[in-house]
């Protein structure tokens, strides 16, 4: 019996380590601005307004030549530790993507889809030509 529980576990370490080398071969998932498309040939910068969960939240973007170069978000009345943990996060997160659309940031669902609908509203801004 022994040498099959020995087989038995070299078998399973072995495909717990392909499986390691595998995701290790894929960059672990991360993303630079050349893997994501660019929005049109837009250029400009325009903010836009929502309501988060502890009052409004104003974001503000920029793009170059399609790709987001800057993002401000201020949403001063956020619950600190919570709310506010999204504020910090999302501009880079937006900025990675290179879009306004945003997972809900653990905790902060509400102020995440503010942040997320605000940004949308100035990238259209940007889109449709106007600031």
């Amino acid at each position: 019996m022994k040498p099959c529980k020995s087989i038995f576990v070299f078998g399973i370490l072995a495909l717990v380590l392909a499986g390691l080398i595998g995701c290790a071969s894929t960059g672990g998932g991360s993303s630079s601005s050349s893997s994501v498309p660019p929005i049109g040939n837009a250029t400009g910068t325009a903010s836009a307004t929502t309501l988060g969960f502890g009052g409004d939240i104003t974001v503000t973007i920029t793009i170059a030549n399609g790709y987001i170069t800057d993002v401000e978000v201020i949403g001063n009345d956020e619950t600190p530790s919570v709310g506010s943990v999204a504020v910090t996060r999302a501009p880079n997160l937006i900025k990675k993507n290179n879009s306004g659309v945003l997972d809900a940031i653990s905790g902060a669902s509400i102020t995440t889809d503010a942040i997320s609908t605000a940004a949308q509203e100035a990238i259209d801004k940007i889109v449709a030509g106007g600031n």
